[in-house]
């Protein structure tokens, strides 16, 4: 027969086990949000800086010491 004692004891355990592996996953997905944050930000400034390359590509700043277009 199962002593009701020591299947408490191992429910608890179990319990305690899961709790602690709930803890785990729950500070591995904050990790997680905090890089992803991250790395969205940054791929924001590098389209930034892409649209702006892009900008001066298309219309570059006239240099000073260039001869007029007619030469």
């Amino acid at each position: 027969m199962i002593d009701t004692d020591q299947l408490i004891a191992e429910l608890e355990s179990h319990i305690a086990h899961q709790e602690a592996t709930i803890g785990d996953l729950s500070d591995i997905v904050a990790k997680q949000w905090e890089t992803v944050d991250e790395l969205v930000a940054k791929v924001e400034r590098l389209k930034e800086r892409l649209l702006a390359l892009e900008e001066e590509v298309k219309f570059p700043a006239p240099k000073e010491d260039a001869p007029p277009p007619h030469y």
